[in-house]
């Protein structure tokens, strides 16, 4: 039987996919039974992922819809039953990377800082990027970095503004939220870990937070989830370097979906 809502989690990883992924299926399937498909998806060109879209080279407010479109569905319907045609909802969870904070607080790698980026190896090579709660250090160009950032900002602030992603003659509804400094940072405690180290970390994760209930108890009783509405959690974001602290306001999309009904997602 053909299933009347598509309800896709856009993310910027494999790893986000591991860790919330099963459990936001099974809360759907409370509000949907079997009629509220969910997936999940990177950002995917090429057969590589490509991340955080908002910060990508290229992408603005002005091509951001069609950006969605194209890695998120054009590229994934092909591997898929469900594609944009049969998409109802668009959760969109990024990671705010500092996106708020001012060019005095991007600085290039103290000493300390180099040796710990050369120790966090990622596909052989060491970062070149950490966080940490009031600045972001950079082995090359803070400039640039800072370019990046206002960017992502840029974006950021388009899509919060949007009730629909329209491209062509197709309207879906769309939704952002965010883990501060990044789903890392906010589910384990650590903003710069490498990639295999958010692998098994998104493993021990999901054997922990196995179905709905855990997920809603985990969200609701930390002390990182924000405590406000949804407008002034990203009001309060964009204030200092609060985009690098640790937080999120995930656990009001789950009281959303808590409080929805089926009628909602088709």
């Amino acid at each position: 039987m053909r299933k009347t809502g598509f309800v896709c989690f856009c993310v910027d990883g494999q790893s986000d996919i591991d860790a919330l992924r099963q459990p936001f299926e099974e809360l759907f399937d409370q509000i949907g039974h079997d009629d509220i498909e969910v997936k999940f998806r990177y950002a995917e060109f090429q057969n590589k992922n490509h991340g955080d879209i908002t910060s990508l080279d290229g992408v603005t407010p002005d091509n951001i819809e069609k950006y969605i479109y194209k890695y998120y569905f054009k590229n994934k319907d092909k591997k898929s039953e469900l594609g944009w045609d049969d998409v109802t909802t668009i959760i969109h969870i990024i990671d705010t990377d500092g996106a708020y904070v001012s060019r005095e607080n991007v600085l290039f790698f103290s000493p300390e800082e180099e040796i710990k980026a050369d120790s966090l190896i990622t596909n052989g090579s060491p970062k070149n990027t950490l966080y940490y709660e009031n600045h972001i250090a950079v082995r090359y160009n803070p400039d640039g970095r800072y370019e990046t950032i206002k960017r992502k900002r840029k974006n950021i602030e388009y899509l919060l503004n949007l009730k629909e992603i329209t491209v062509g003659k197709k309207r879906v509804r769309y939704f952002l939220y965010f883990f501060s400094s990044n789903l890392d940072h906010f589910l384990y405690g650590d903003a710069n870990l490498t990639g295999s180290e958010k692998m098994q970390q998104a493993r021990s994760f999901s054997d922990r937070i196995m179905d709905a209930s855990a997920l809603v108890d985990f969200f609701n009783t930390s002390e990182y989830s924000c405590k406000c509405d949804y407008g002034r959690s990203w009001r309060d974001l964009s204030k200092g370097v609060c985009s690098l602290r640790r937080g999120t306001n995930v656990n009001l999309l789950i009281d959303t979906i808590l409080n929805s009904t089926l009628e909602d997602w088709i």
